[in-house]
């Protein structure tokens, strides 16, 4: 575990300069108390909020910087309030920042930064959730002044920024969330509930923070006002997008990197549900039921469950639109390709097919299937129980390499895992494993392993997880011999 320190700072109001920021203060005590299960010290991560946000107790603070965190490898800063800018200069406002003399009584967002180069850590990451403070006359209303702090970060030894919106832009907050909107998936991201953005091993950088916030607001903002509103997060001193800004590892828990989005993109949750050819939309009693499961009979089925497609597409359209927030066109839809409809959104991707049923020709088999999932923190949410509650029952899992059956059997022979058992027939390609506590079934193959269970994504996901700590290396490049 990296040595880490953090410093926190809430200006949520004002004497005179601006109306309070929703949250503030709230949000930058949950991060504080967030953090040691991210990998800081507790001792060195200190909080400035309420009466200590003047501008003399916050320069009191940078001026100590030093003497408060120590030689940590790693400093996080998160400021949290308004800001401006006058002659090409950011600054942020204090309490007691006076609109007669807004830059005399802010501080320069400059001499921020040189105080946290003065610390000398070898890692710098700057989170900045700054509103534009509305002024008139030559102070610009806009925020901070974006070519300031493209110079400041590009020429930085060690110092990278996240910005929660572009100069000028305003940072939303929810009511909802009760929470800064920005802020609430900076903490999502920092207590574990979400693996976008952390690698393998656990650890999350500054660029991979930003690219999950930069994917996650937007959405959101979507969901919280009727009207579009603008945000755009920005990252400033690409070079040090590698700093590393939280371990969590530990709040992954033992395998949370095993579903890193290569292997979650090869999961797809699956039902199948059976139908008669005679209930489909399109079918007219002029037609005759098709005795066998030929091609006649495969495309006669594609072409009079047409209707029922579309029905389906749009009506899980319509419920992925409302729940998820999402745009007109960060959706793709289409049921014009005979007997599969499919949607494809940022998140995942939904389809649904109907086939004869080879065992009756006068059935049918639904099917329908969610895919190229990137982030299982996703699946467990509320919002997808809301759209398709425990619609699923199975989880495939496409091996990255065929799996040789008789060795992964002779494997668990040889050295049973505990509360595992196996069975495999004679002359077969394919095992089924039992593993205690879970009275679903697990059918491994030669290039796939199915988990059938209680309904639920979730459910599922939870159960392959299982499976994978238990079988760690099963299914991936060198693991047991290709068949």
């Amino acid at each position: 575990m990296q040595d880490r320190a953090a410093l926190l700072i809430a200006v949520e109001t004002f004497f005179e300069a601006a109306p309070p920021v929703p949250y503030a203060a709230a949000d930058a005590a949950e991060l504080l108390r967030a953090l040691p299960a991210a990998g800081y010290d507790a001792d060195r991560c200190v909080l400035v909020a309420g009466h200590r946000t003047t501008k003399a107790g916050i320069e009191s603070h940078l001026a100590r910087l030093g003497k408060l965190i120590g030689k940590p490898e790693s400093l996080l800063v998160l400021v949290v309030g308004r800001a401006f800018s006058h002659k090409s200069r950011g600054y942020l406002a204090c309490a007691d920042t006076l609109p007669a003399d807004l830059p005399g009584t802010s501080i320069p967002v400059a001499d921020l930064v040189a105080a946290l180069h003065k610390t000398r850590c070898p890692e710098v990451t700057l989170l900045l959730d700054l509103d534009p403070l509305a002024v008139t006359g030559e102070l610009a209303p806009g925020g901070l002044d974006e070519h300031e702090l493209r110079k400041l970060f590009d020429d930085s030894p060690a110092c990278v920024a996240l910005l929660a919106a572009a100069p000028g832009e305003r940072s939303y907050e929810s009511a909802a969330l009760r929470h800064g909107i920005w802020r609430s998936h900076l903490l999502e991201a920092f207590t574990g509930k979400t693996r976008s953005g952390v690698g393998r091993d656990g650890t999350l950088s500054a660029a991979g923070l930003h690219a999950f916030l930069l994917d996650a607001v937007p959405r959101t903002l979507r969901r919280a006002y009727e009207t579009p509103q603008e945000q755009t997060p920005l990252l400033f001193g690409e070079a040090h997008g590698g700093n590393a800004v939280a371990d969590l590892a530990a709040l992954l828990g033992p395998g949370g990197d095993l579903l890193d989005p290569g292997r979650m993109k090869r999961v797809v949750f699956r039902s199948e549900s059976p139908g008669k050819v005679k209930e489909l939309a399109g079918f007219r009693k002029s037609h005759s039921l098709p005795d066998r499961a030929n091609d006649w009979a495969r495309k006669y089925v594609n072409r009079v469950a047409q209707p029922d497609i579309k029905a389906d597409l749009d009506q899980t359209f319509d419920a992925v639109r409302e729940t998820f927030g999402y745009k007109r066109k960060d959706l793709d839809a289409s049921a014009e390709r005979d007997g599969l409809g499919f949607l494809r959104t940022p998140d995942f991707e939904y389809t649904v097919t109907v086939e004869v049923n080879p065992d009756d020709p006068t059935e049918v088999v639904w099917r329908r299937e969610i895919s190229r999932v990137a982030d299982p923190a996703f699946v467990r949410s509320e919002r997808f129980a809301d759209v398709f509650g425990g619609r699923f029952d199975r989880l495939v899992f496409e091996f990255a390499v065929p799996v040789d059956i008789a060795a992964f059997v002779d494997r668990i022979e040889d050295a049973p895992p505990e509360g595992v058992k196996v069975h495999i027939a004679s002359g077969s390609d394919a095992a089924e494993v039992r593993l205690a506590g879970f009275a679903g079934r697990v059918t491994v193959s030669r290039t796939t392993v199915t988990i059938e269970g209680r309904p639920g994504a979730g459910s599922l996901l939870d159960q392959f997880l299982a499976f994978l700590r238990t079988f760690q290396g099963v299914g991936e490049p060198k693991a047991l011999p290709a068949g």
